[in-house]
């Protein structure tokens, strides 16, 4: 659901309440539930807190479990399950009174000399985001490119709209916000009789996103444009997946994003 612009300058002040433990709060999001982008940043924030500064984060796997309630904090609970030379690795617990709303693994490295090599190709199909129209979701200039309606494809260039520090730390948690944006357009995109717009798909769609993975290839300034191109996967009964990449303007591949969704039609459950 579009909705105008939030003042998210505070996304990433986690109160410390005890060890290891932080508390979160929710912009005014125009829906019932807190952004699913938002819990998985701050999660991955104050996993990053407990972890040392020279260990990067390079993938996480989360759950969403229970949609978070806008008027209550979410306190964020890290498990050190491991800090090794080399990697390190954290578990957190996303929790609000009604118990856990989302469960988050991930992984860090320590930088490490070695090839680099890029696989995925930019695509040639993709305008500049200037000159496409400016839509605002969950409180991000989110730019739609128009594709054909198959193969099913969500493609859209999104930048955080505060400006962020240097930390490259902070711009990986800002990039996991950004990825949940268009996962479930993608998704959406493989039905058989996809929604033609915002109205009808409230009407005939029920979506909710299930689990959300990511994998950092290269540090990003999530501040500045970043394309977001998915393809869906397909449709099995109620379940959908969708897959795709990160780039910078310049074609650099940044990130690899998955999820799974819930897709449940309205028009045959009446």
């Amino acid at each position: 659901m579009a909705q105008s612009p939030l003042d998210l300058s505070r996304v990433f002040e986690l109160e410390p309440h005890g060890p290891d433990t932080f508390v979160g709060e929710s912009p005014p999001y125009g829906w019932k539930r807190i952004y699913g982008g938002l819990v998985i940043a701050q999660a991955l924030w104050a996993a990053t807190q407990s972890v040392r500064p020279e260990h990067t984060v390079h993938s996480l796997h989360a759950y969403f479990i229970l949609g978070g309630d806008l008027g209550e904090p979410v306190r964020y609970e890290v498990d050190r399950v491991r800090n090794g030379r080399s990697f390190t690795t954290r578990r957190v617990a996303a929790r609000q009174s009604g118990g856990t709303i989302l469960t988050l693994g991930c992984s860090f490295q320590a930088a490490e000399d070695g090839p680099e090599t890029q696989s995925p190709d930019f695509p040639t199909d993709v305008p500049a985001p200037e000159s496409l129209p400016q839509e605002w979701d969950a409180g991000i200039d989110r730019r739609q490119v128009k594709l054909p309606s198959k193969p099913p494809r969500s493609c859209i260039w999104s930048r955080f709209p505060e400006t962020l520090p240097d930390d490259p730390r902070v711009h990986a948690c800002a990039l996991a916000y950004l990825s949940d944006l268009n996962p479930m357009g993608a998704v959406v995109a493989a039905h058989p009789q996809p929604p033609k717009n915002e109205a009808e798909w409230d009407e005939i769609i029920m979506g909710v996103s299930l689990d959300h993975a990511m994998w950092f290839h290269r540090p990003v300034r999530a501040d500045r444009w970043v394309l977001l191109d998915l393809a869906g996967q397909g449709l099995i009964r109620t379940r959908g997946l969708a897959t795709g990449q990160a780039f910078q303007p310049d074609g650099t591949h940044v990130a690899t994003v998955a999820q799974e969704c819930l897709v449940r039609d309205k028009r045959y459950r009446k």
